[in-house]
């Protein structure tokens, strides 16, 4: 897909070099409304960092500038999660996330797995992005919240 005249997104395996480019994208993203995460630097580059160790990265590029990233986690299993997924505010709604998402299915399914979980407020946009993509509300499982 074109994302302007002579521009084409890519999509590649994140390596370390790139932790600060994805952690500032997480911390910009993460903190705006509806999210709200309230992360700080430090804790943003612990996260992305364990990422790297306990799954794995694609990274959205245009004109080699990171502007989104989807973050796998139980890989090697019948089912994957998507732990993070964050685009640009500014290259949203482009069909950015949904090629990341197509990439991710496909590479996985042809790995032998057969679903995908991801949590997401039903709040934001990602809910109805999911939504689009046929994902279901998980009926076995609950999260459980109380406020103290």
């Amino acid at each position: 897909m074109l994302y302007g005249k002579k521009t084409k997104m890519k999509i590649r395996n994140a390596k370390k070099e790139d932790l600060r480019s994805i952690a500032k994208l997480f911390l910009e993203e993460s903190n705006k409304k509806p999210y709200n995460q309230n992360y700080t630097s430090k804790t943003i580059k612990l996260r992305v960092n364990n990422m790297f160790n306990f799954g794995s990265l694609y990274l959205a590029l245009i004109d080699e500038n990171i502007v989104g990233f989807i973050a796998i986690a139980g890989e090697g299993k019948e089912e994957i999660y998507i732990d993070e997924f964050w685009i640009k505010s500014e290259y949203q709604k482009k069909g950015i996330g949904s090629e990341l998402l197509k990439f991710v299915q496909d590479k996985y399914k042809k790995k032998g797995a057969k679903a995908i979980s991801v949590m997401t407020s039903k709040k934001a946009g990602a809910f109805k992005f999911y939504r689009a993509f046929k994902f279901k509300e998980n009926k076995e499982t609950v999260i459980l919240r109380k406020k103290i």
